[in-house]
């Protein structure tokens, strides 16, 4: 008799546990805003992961101190999607359906980023892309639940294209990844040069796999019909590899080079960096002459020990218009949120920016210069006579933009 009301009072205090375990897993997580970063961690994506996560896990450091968004703490789920549109786009769903994610962050390659926002658009989830930038994620894959605080590989290409049109070169020779970030970046800066400079020539483009690190017999095939410029459309540790294999082939001493020059690629390729290169970076911090870059890259010096990267900053300036639309919106619920990012205004590092209503595309431009060495950076070269060209000079009309997305299929 005592040993049956022993096992109905253990088992009502088992009752009275689990229920005390759900109701606090519930109210923790009611407490809680989950941010799913699907990342491309691995291979030439690592550099560009350590900074983005660097600056996004500053801002929801802070925010968290602060009190947190509406009294719930951010939290950051992170995936790698290797460079793996499928994987990306499995992960996006993973985020959401088993991580509980409210929103998600982009990833590093315009290929997984295209994959992702069809997940984002699905679910209904707010998704935005600090580092991924085609151009087609803002018209023919454009979809309301994203944003864009990278300029895109349109704003790219026809950005250098007004910068090397004031040069006196007339022959080019062009070359790139062969997939979405590298056709949409050349092919902006092909018909962007034209309308600037008919003139110039484009005598040969050179399409290379992504990843592919050995460029012994795409050199001598880039440099056969004598270009006196090249543009090539690489990035991170893939421009870096390139660079520095040019060089013993004396490339630069025949035609100069321009292309995407971040500071973790300057960092990688070190004393191998050809000085008097005409290039562009979307977020020199070095460059950036504003009250809340030099706040934020003090604050970033002292945690990191180290200058911070174009990513770590766009990854915090999208927290920022993030955190923004919750605060316009007064919810964090995303199709709340969707309602107020069109004409968004948001005080980025960059300074005062807006996303524009039709395709939710920042008004965030490039900075162009030329790579010199600097008294305050030993070990790397930066850009010198950085010049801003802004979104609004390059970036494709409302009509433009309209026709695309009514061509989506």
């Amino acid at each position: 008799m005592e040993r049956g009301k022993f096992k109905v009072l253990l088992a009502l205090v088992l009752i009275l546990f689990s229920a005390t375990l759900l109701v606090s897993s519930n109210a923790s997580a009611a407490d809680v805003i989950k941010l799913g970063f699907i990342a491309d961690v691995s291979g030439i994506g690592a550099p560009f992961y350590k900074s983005q996560k660097a600056g996004l896990d500053m801002f929801i450091e802070e925010i968290n101190a602060a009190g947190g968004i509406k009294g719930k703490k951010l939290e950051l789920v992170v995936r790698d999607s290797q460079l793996k549109p499928d994987i990306g786009a499995n992960q996006a769903r993973e985020l959401i359906l088993s991580e509980k994610c409210e929103f998600l962050i982009g990833p590093t390659s315009s290929a997984v980023a295209l994959a992702a926002t069809k997940v984002a658009k699905e679910f209904k989830k707010i998704i935005f892309f600090h580092t991924s930038n085609a151009e087609a994620l803002t018209t023919t894959a454009f979809q309301p639940y994203m944003f864009q605080v990278v300029p895109n590989t349109g704003i790219e290409g026809r950005g250098m294209a007004v910068v090397l049109s004031k040069k006196p070169f007339k022959k080019y020779s062009l070359i790139g990844p062969d997939y979405a970030y590298g056709h949409d970046q050349l092919n902006s800066f092909k018909s962007e040069m034209a309308k600037r400079r008919p003139d110039v020539v484009i005598l040969d483009t050179v399409w290379v796999k992504l990843g592919e690190s050995n460029f012994s017999t795409f050199i001598p095939t880039l440099m056969a019909k004598k270009p006196e410029a090249i543009d090539a459309a690489f990035w991170g540790g893939q421009l870096s590899a390139f660079i520095k294999q040019a060089k013993p082939y004396g490339v630069f001493k025949e035609a100069p080079v321009s292309s995407l020059f971040d500071l973790d690629m300057l960092r990688a390729t070190g004393s191998d960096m050809p000085e008097g290169l005409t290039g562009y970076a979307r977020a020199p911090f070095y460059a950036i002459d504003t009250p809340q870059m030099k706040a934020f890259v003090k604050k970033y010096y002292e945690k990191y020990k180290e200058w911070p990267a174009d990513w770590a900053i766009m990854a915090y300036d999208g927290m920022i218009a993030l955190t923004e639309a919750m605060k316009k919106a007064d919810s964090t619920e995303s199709e709340q949120m969707v309602k107020v990012l069109g004409g968004l205004k948001f005080n980025s590092l960059r300074g005062e920016r807006y996303i524009r209503a039709e395709d939710h595309m920042a008004n965030v431009g490039i900075y162009s210069g030329v790579t010199a060495k600097s008294p305050d950076f030993k070990e790397f070269l930066i850009m010198k006579d950085v010049q801003a060209v802004p979104a609004e000079e390059v970036w494709l009309s409302v009509e433009e933009v309209k026709k695309l997305q009514s061509e989506q299929k």
